[in-house]
């Protein structure tokens, strides 16, 4: 039997999800949580959308950092971060043109920090980008490959765009996926559930953030 053989058998089941999740291989993405989408002073509200059901994601968020910090499994956040001038912003730019008259997720502001509850430790990673993939032109699949990770679990906002953007290009990178469902959101319930119907049915697993905790604490 080869070695691969043998480690896939050893790989913990977890009955609550279904699936294998070795934690001792898993790192956990936290998609922009940050002030432009979680708070009612933000770039989104300011913007004219309803964060209403993104805020719901905090304290599921919360749960899973301080579960993978206490599992030390690895915590990457993401932020989602422009220029002034918005020459990095590519098609938002025109797409959404009045967030540029806000100063929607321009850098040094409060807009792009980090949710305080978030309570990112020294020993995480805060990632910046500047499209929806937090692969995209970030140094994030060389620090999964530094980390000898193969699983990653991957929440924040919004579902259907910086999430599952970033879902797929690490299923193309064949990581193993799961999605806690009540720590990922968007701003419309139609496109949030589209979306994890289309992640179980090609890129990985859902379950809710307590099964996912279990399994971490296991």
């Amino acid at each position: 039997m080869s070695a691969d053989s043998d480690a896939r058998q050893e790989s913990p089941y977890h009955e609550e999800l279904g699936q294998h999740l070795d934690k001792s291989k898993t790192a956990m993405i936290v998609v922009d949580m940050q002030n432009a989408f979680l708070s009612e002073e933000g770039s989104m509200t300011l913007g004219g959308m309803d964060i209403t059901d993104l805020k719901k994601t905090v304290a599921p968020v919360v749960r899973l950092v301080d579960t993978c910090h206490e599992a030390n499994v690895p915590v990457i956040f993401t932020r989602y971060v422009l220029r002034a001038d918005y020459k990095d912003a590519g098609l938002r730019s025109e797409r959404r043109a009045e967030f540029k008259r806000i100063n929607s997720l321009v850098t040094g502001t409060w807009d792009v920090e980090l949710d305080r509850r978030m309570d990112a430790q020294p020993v995480d990673y805060i990632l910046d980008k500047t499209r929806y993939s937090s692969f995209y032109n970030t140094s994030l699949e060389v620090i999964l490959r530094g980390l000898e990770v193969d699983t990653l679990i991957v929440c924040g906002v919004t579902t259907e765009i910086c999430v599952e953007s970033t879902i797929r290009d690490a299923y193309f990178r064949d990581y193993k996926i799961f999605v806690p469902e009540d720590a990922v959101a968007a701003m419309d319930a139609e496109r949030h559930e589209g979306t994890l119907k289309t992640i179980r049915y090609g890129f990985g697993t859902v379950a809710t953030s307590e099964a996912i905790i279990k399994a971490l604490e296991a």
